[in-house]
């Protein structure tokens, strides 16, 4: 019988490359395995909540959409100046060095914003952004072939801890309170605008207080909502920066919907070819809601 050849010993001096890899079969592993969606908030049917919106835009951008608004000529040297300024005027504040201002520490707390989505909606294929208008009279044929576009609205909602009727678990706030997006349009909008300018004429605004928001329906997210007294996330500077952190992370999710090319939605219908084209963004409705 010949003998056996030995054969040559692995080398496991870099292991390291496999300890992220996991088995899928154990308790401990499936923390791994979620969804990337970003959950948004939706109500229950006959519950009511206590939020505020917390979308706001940095203090230089603020600052520097003021002064377009007012100079549409404004040169680049003094936007520049006023973006300096404004940055000086947040460090100043906060008694620190710009450059070591958080981006929580840069919004601009005197006015709560919105996104602007222009979408279309299809039964058989959801919402996309609209690109009507963008790429020819070609490519706004096929979007013509989805429902007309509409404005769709999103935020950010601090919601704090509450009873079903609404009644507020003050002990549980700080540790309680959550920020999520949220979707609206329509009547909401409407609604909302409407609270907005009521405010202002009492010489408040949705920036210091808080709502209550009744969910009358929860299959097309309705609700009754009404002012609630002074903001609680604003009543102390601890909890303001938390909230704040917060909501910064969530910004740049506050698309709800796809973005698609015309010439995916071509594909998408059925009748179009695969030239590839580009994505479009959300638009900030700074004219739509201007009072806010």
């Amino acid at each position: 019988m010949a003998p056996s050849r030995r054969q040559p010993v692995a080398d496991y001096s870099d292991y390291e490359e496999y300890e992220d890899d996991i088995g899928l079969d154990s308790d401990a592993e499936k923390k791994y395995v979620k969804s990337n969606r970003q959950e948004w908030f939706k109500g229950d049917k006959g519950r009511t909540y206590r939020a505020s919106f917390v979308y706001f835009h940095p203090f230089e951008v603020a600052a520097v959409l003021a002064a377009k608004k007012k100079n549409p000529e404004i040169t680049q040297e003094q936007i520049q100046k006023i973006i300096d300024g404004a940055l000086a005027k947040k460090a100043e504040e906060a008694s620190k060095p710009v450059d070591q201002l958080g981006e929580h520490e840069k919004l601009d707390l005197k006015r709560v914003r919105f996104k602007r989505i222009v979408a279309h909606y299809k039964d058989g294929f959801g919402y996309v952004v609209s690109r009507l208008g963008k790429d020819g009279p070609d490519a706004d044929r096929i979007w013509a072939m989805l429902d007309d576009p509409r404005d769709y609205f999103s935020t950010c909602l601090a919601l704090y801890p509450t009873t079903h009727e609404g009644e507020l678990l003050r002990k549980e706030v700080p540790k309680g309170t959550r920020v999520l997006p949220w979707r609206f349009s329509g009547k909401l909008a409407e609604r909302v605008m409407g609270m907005s300018k009521s405010l202002k004429n009492n010489e408040l605004t949705l920036a210091n207080q808080d709502i209550t928001m009744k969910c009358t329906n929860s299959e097309y997210q309705n609700f009754d909502i009404d002012p609630a007294g002074k903001a609680l996330w604003r009543q102390s500077p601890k909890f303001q920066a938390k909230v704040l952190q917060m909501a910064c992370a969530l910004y740049p999710k506050l698309n709800p919907f796809r973005e698609m090319s015309t010439a995916d939605v071509r594909i998408k219908l059925g009748i179009g070819d695969s030239d590839a084209g580009e994505s479009v963004s959300d638009e900030d409705f700074d004219e739509l809601i201007d009072d806010v």
